[in-house]
C-alpha cells in the first residue's frame, strides 16, 4: 500500500503547485489580475517581481486581507492596487502605497462609491479628502449610476490629477450634459453609453464637442460604448471626433478591438458600472 500523505503536506503541495502556475502566468501573459486572498504573500511578491522582469503588468485585487506595509512591498515590487472606498477607504495609507510604488512604477486605481458630498462623519469621504487621494497620485474611478455627481466637483477632481501624475475617469449614464465636454479638457476620460439606443442629432453634436475638448487635453478623452445597433454614418462622426469606441455587441466585439491606454479604465474595458 503506497504511503499517504499527511493532509497538511498535501495542502502544501497544492499551494506550491497554484504558486508556480501563477509564475508562469506572470512571465508569458500581458496583464495578470489576482485576487490577494488567492495566493500566499510571497507568491504574490514573487510574481509581481517576475511580471515586473517580462515588461508585463501585475494586478492585485484588494480583499482588504492584507495590511497595509504588505501592500506597500507588493507596490515596490510592481504591483497595481485596485481597491475601492468600501474596502480600502484611508486616504493616507492609499497614499502610501502609491508613494512606495513610484520607483517600480506600479499604479494605486481606486473607485469612489459613495456620494463626495458626503461629511466624513458619516464614514463616506469628503470632496477634499478624495482631490487629496488625486494629488497624492492615486489613480480615480467613479461613476454616476447610484449616486448623482456634482459636475463642478467632477472638474475639480481633473483639475487636481495634475499635482500627482494621476488619472481620472468618469463613467456617465444617461442623458448627455455640455459639462462633459468640460471634464474631458480638463484631462479626465469621460465613459458614455449609446444606452441601447442611437444618438439623436444634438447628442451626436454634444458628443463631437466632448471628443475634441478631449483631443485638446494633456491626456484623458472620451471613450464611447456601443450597446446595441449604431447607423454607420453616426459612428463615423464619433470616430472623426477622436473618442474611443468600444463594442459591447459580441460580433462587433470581435471585429474592433480598442486602442485604449490601460489606465482609462477598471481592470475591463467593457466596465461601465
Amino acid at each position: 500500500m503506497p504511503e499517504e500523505i499527511p493532509e497538511s503536506s498535501a495542502g502544501e503541495i497544492l499551494a506550491a503547485e497554484r504558486g508556480f502556475r501563477l509564475l508562469d502566468k506572470a512571465r508569458a501573459v500581458q496583464s495578470l489580475t489576482v485576487r490577494d486572498d488567492q495566493q500566499a504573500l510571497a507568491w504574490l511578491l514573487d510574481a509581481a517581481r517576475t511580471a515586473r522582469r517580462h515588461g508585463r503588468r501585475f494586478r492585485l485585487v484588494d480583499s482588504g486581507r492584507l495590511d497595509v506595509s504588505s501592500l506597500e512591498w507588493l507596490a515596490k515590487a510592481g504591483a497595481d492596487l485596485y481597491t475601492a472606498d468600501d474596502i480600502r477607504p484611508d486616504v493616507p495609507d492609499l497614499a502610501r502605497i502609491r508613494k512606495a510604488g513610484r520607483a517600480s512604477g506600479s499604479r494605486t486605481v481606486f473607485f469612489l462609491y459613495s456620494p463626495m458630498e458626503a461629511a466624513p462623519a458619516t464614514g463616506a469621504l469628503s470632496l477634499e479628502m478624495v482631490i487629496e487621494l488625486v494629488r497624492s497620485g492615486v489613480d480615480l474611478h467613479v461613476s454616476n449610476r447610484k449616486k448623482s455627481r456634482d459636475p463642478a466637483a467632477l472638474l475639480n477632481l481633473a483639475a487636481s490629477r495634475r499635482a500627482g501624475g494621476a488619472e481620472v475617469v468618469y463613467y456617465h449614464r444617461g442623458p448627455l450634459i455640455q459639462e462633459l465636454a468640460d471634464l474631458a479638457e480638463a484631462g479626465a476620460w469621460v465613459h458614455v453609453s449609446n444606452s441601447k439606443r442611437d444618438f439623436n442629432a444634438a447628442e451626436l453634436a454634444l458628443l463631437r464637442d466632448i471628443g475634441r475638448a478631449g483631443g485638446r487635453a494633456a491626456g484623458g478623452g472620451l471613450v464611447v460604448h456601443v450597446d446595441a445597433g449604431i447607423e454607420r454614418a453616426v459612428l463615423g462622426e464619433i470616430r472623426k471626433s477622436g473618442a474611443h469606441i468600444i463594442f459591447n455587441i459580441p460580433f462587433e466585439r470581435t471585429r474592433w478591438r480598442p486602442s485604449l491606454p490601460w489606465r482609462a479604465y477598471y481592470l475591463d474595458t467593457t466596465f461601465l458600472p
